[in-house]
């Protein structure tokens, strides 16, 4: 077996490392390439035994093989204000983590590093240590160790519910085939920026303010508002920063260097593999059903499992039924999100001179000045049609 036997090309690669993981004679490593993304190396051909089991389990050479769908859809996020206020957007998969644990199973999610510099999928067993997984994580998570984990566990007989992008969930039930004791929860995703993004930002948050960060994280609600969503950074000097996502050079990174495969992701619609999908519910507005100005999660359900841990939800959260078409109004769960024009100039800057010589260049401030017409002249038009034709509002 040689590293391109795995991939041929970047786009191929979705950073999964469960070839590395099941890999018997070990001669397979995930190493980061210049851009931060991991991808696995073959790294002594003549040890390989040749059983292609890296082969076997690569979700995406499996892609497609077996068809999902969603079978009903719901709206959901906690009574409690502060509660809301703390997760993402509504706190659904908080919630069903919670319920899950507190049911003797164990929850695997991604959670930052100690230093905030990256982030990695753990183990939780305890409801007291879930604000670890809370807030959405920008950047790739690394894997470690965590299939042989969830395999310990399964074999054990205790419940494993998984949490992450689409992609890793693939590799999860391709890995585990279903298992009865495996529950999986993917997440809405537009694709992941890289560690190195997350590295050069925190790294260069701590120069500024002279300290090192104690608490990270990309989904700030400022007053308590769900969007727009800010940067938050607390440090041991006991200052503060905070800045909107999108106008930040983190954000900016999430818009123009994402990992290869993203751009021409095939885990949509039919090819996703989950239980249940989670994303937020853009889609609702005051007057909806299901409406909270902190922040509403979407669910669609993909079977009886994913049915089932929405049933294992407690009455500290409010839960409703949501039309079709609302829930899949996310263009993310269909398609994979376009290369924008001038990803490739980002990207040879970035690895020139980095995160904050990428983002100031003139292109990235155009489109963030672009983007923000765009939504105030949607937000404006919005408004307007409301108001000149009230029965346009939306009753679902």
């Amino acid at each position: 077996m040689k590293t391109i036997d795995l991939y041929q090309e970047k786009e191929l690669c979705c950073g999964c490392s469960l070839c590395a993981n099941v890999c018997p004679a070990q001669t397979i490593q995930m190493k980061p390439d210049k851009s931060g993304f991991f991808y696995p190396v073959v790294i002594n051909e003549e040890a390989c035994l040749g059983c292609q089991r890296c082969i076997k389990v690569c979700p995406i050479k499996n892609v497609g093989r077996e068809k999902s769908e969603f079978i009903d859809y719901y709206a959901a996020s906690y009574i409690s204000d502060a509660e809301t206020i703390s997760c993402s957007s509504g706190g659904l998969a908080t919630g069903i983590a919670r319920a899950f644990i507190k049911n003797g199973g164990v929850v695997y999610g991604a959670a930052y590093t100690k230093d905030y510099k990256g982030v990695k999928y753990i183990r939780v067993s305890d409801e007291n240590m879930l604000n670890l997984l809370k807030g959405s994580k920008y950047s790739q998570a690394e894997k470690d160790m965590i299939y042989k984990r969830i395999s310990d566990d399964l074999s054990m007989g205790i419940k494993c519910l998984f949490i992450g992008l689409p992609c890793d969930v693939a590799a999860v039930s391709n890995y585990f085939k279903k298992s009865l004791g495996l529950y999986t929860i993917e997440l809405v995703c537009h694709g992941p920026t890289s560690t190195e993004v997350q590295k050069q930002y925190c790294e260069s948050l701590e120069r500024k303010h002279s300290s090192r960060i104690t608490f990270f994280t990309n989904r700030y609600k400022k007053d308590g508002n769900w969007k727009p969503f800010y940067n938050y950074v607390e440090f041991d000097n006991s200052s503060s920063f905070m800045e909107q996502f999108h106008e930040s050079s983190f954000g900016s990174a999430f818009r123009y260097l994402k990992r290869p495969s993203c751009y021409v992701c095939q885990i949509k619609d039919e090819a996703l593999c989950g239980d249940l999908m989670i994303g937020d519910y853009h889609y609702v507005e005051s007057g909806m059903k299901g409406y909270n100005s902190h922040g509403v999660s979407s669910a669609m359900v993909h079977n009886a499992k994913g049915q089932e841990l929405l049933e294992s939800l407690d009455d500290a959260m409010n839960v409703v039924r949501i039309p079709r078409r609302n829930a899949l109004a996310n263009g993310a769960i269909h398609h994979p999100i376009d290369k924008p024009r001038g990803a490739l100039k980002y990207r040879d800057i970035f690895l020139k001179e980095g995160l904050e010589a990428a983002h100031r260049k003139w292109f990235v401030t155009k489109s963030n000045i672009q983007r923000r017409s765009k939504s105030a002249l949607m937000n404006y038009a919005v408004k307007m049609k409301r108001i000149i034709c009230p029965r346009s509002r939306p009753n679902g």
